[in-house]
């Protein structure tokens, strides 16, 4: 498996875990955000993006995985919702920035977990989306991720 692919299903899945709040949804699978359940919101999905690349010595990369974070909220108090779904997406990524990979398997390190940006879409009532940039940046060696 890729080292995008093992970081991408290593950012749903911890995400899966968050509690504060507790997301209803969180999928790699597009979905019509406009059509899950109430009991599903906060809604997250995850998706890879580009990636930047960059020999640093004769047989190793440093690589920048940017994977975009859709966290879609609902409710009457959307600001709160989008600030505490900001948060608890932050706190959560945190808890593992080195993305706790099988650096043996994977032949990956020194990685590293930020959040770039943050962008509000307006929704139509009741609805809102935050989208949440997340870089990844790792190094491995030519030829084996």
């Amino acid at each position: 498996m890729s080292a995008r692919e093992n970081i991408a299903k290593n950012i749903e899945k911890q995400l899966q875990t968050m509690t504060n709040p507790q997301p209803g949804l969180v999928s790699r699978k597009y979905f019509d955000f406009t059509k899950i359940a109430i009991t599903q919101f906060p809604a997250i999905l995850v998706t890879t993006n580009n990636e930047t690349r960059e020999d640093i010595g004769m047989d190793l990369r440093r690589a920048n995985l940017v994977v975009t974070l859709r966290c879609f909220v609902r409710g009457n108090e959307l600001d709160t919702l989008k600030n505490e779904i900001i948060e608890g997406v932050e706190e959560q990524l945190e808890t593992q920035r080195g993305r706790d990979i099988d650096l043996s398997a994977n032949n990956i390190h020194n990685v590293t977990t930020r959040i770039s940006a943050i962008e509000v879409i307006e929704r139509e009532i009741p609805l809102a989306e935050v989208v949440i940039t997340v870089n990844v940046l790792y190094t491995y060696k030519k030829g084996v991720v």
